[in-house]
């Protein structure tokens, strides 16, 4: 995912091969945060090394220690979260190459599996280190990094629909999904229904000459050969300028409300085509990560 280091300020035209490695040394040096994890079978230690390079984004770098010393394995741009995550069941899977684990989360906002990458496999590997039988329950909080993006308008109802129906319509529909997948007959029933009805709407607003970007709000669609890349269309909430401490470049941060899954999103201002404001829609490729939060039975009770 080294074409997304651009998303964080490191893009090509500023930054060559020599500064990602000497900006690699430096995060292994001068982290801000490290996770340990010690493989009792190989007697290796995984390694999770974080610096941020501006406010909210930064650099992670990944490697095993051994009695040789440290061996970096991989290294990937991040952006934190502010939401406070996802409920949804959750499956963690290593990728065959590298450090680098894959999830899958059931979030009945998007209607279909989200798949992201782990933002902290340290922290996921200490956890279920210290919590074998998995009675801890787990949130997901997302965010995704952006190497293109471009600023649209708001719909026409989007006000309205953002002060009155937006929130209350999104979370009926997410537990009428969840009831649906447990089986639910008449859950099954009311989404067909309102498939149809939504459909049908559409369809007679697009014969009257109305373009298609004004019918629908938001999207979420899976893109490219990655299965943790999407091309969506959201809804900007939150918005703030940053600056990369590397290169000095503007990066966004944003706030995105995406039918009514929330995350925070990352680009630089010149791969990004408009101003961004609250209230316009940001349609963007992104990568999707995932950070884990671990929540002891104590804690939730």
């Amino acid at each position: 995912m080294h074409a997304y280091l651009r998303s964080i300020g490191l893009t090509d035209d500023r930054i060559t091969e020599k500064d990602i490695e000497k900006i690699c040394d430096r995060v292994y040096e001068k982290y801000d945060h490290m996770e340990s994890v010690r493989d009792e079978d190989t007697k290796a230690t995984f390694l999770e090394f974080s610096k941020e390079l501006g406010k909210g984004f930064g650099l992670k770098v990944l490697g095993m220690q051994d009695s040789f010393g440290f061996h970096r394995t991989s290294y990937y741009p991040y952006v934190v979260g502010s939401d406070e995550g996802s409920d949804g069941s959750v499956g963690i899977q290593k990728k065959l190459m590298g450090d680098a684990f894959i999830g899958v989360c059931n979030d009945g906002h998007v209607g279909a599996p989200l798949i992201f990458t782990l933002q902290n496999p340290g922290c996921y590997l200490r956890g279920l280190k210290e919590d074998p039988q998995h009675e801890s329950r787990v949130t997901t909080t997302f965010s995704a990094l952006a190497k293109w993006g471009r600023i649209l308008l708001p719909t026409r109802n989007l006000e309205h629909r953002l002060m009155e129906t937006s929130s209350d319509w999104a979370e009926e529909r997410v537990e009428t999904i969840q009831r649906a997948k447990m089986g639910d007959d008449e859950a099954m029933k009311e989404l067909t229904v309102q498939n149809l009805e939504l459909y049908g709407k559409a369809q007679d607003r697009i014969k009257d000459g109305e373009d298609i970007l004004s019918v629908v709000d938001t999207y979420f669609i899976p893109y490219g050969m990655e299965s943790d890349q999407y091309h969506i269309l959201a809804n900007i909430d939150r918005v703030r300028e940053e600056h990369s401490s590397v290169t000095g470049e503007v990066v966004w941060k944003m706030l995105l409300n995406c039918g009514g899954l929330l995350f925070d999103a990352c680009m630089t201002d010149q791969d990004l085509e408009g101003l961004p404001l609250p209230g316009m829609r940001l349609k963007a490729d992104i990568w999707m990560q995932g950070r884990i939060n671990f929540l002891l039975p104590s804690a939730v009770s």
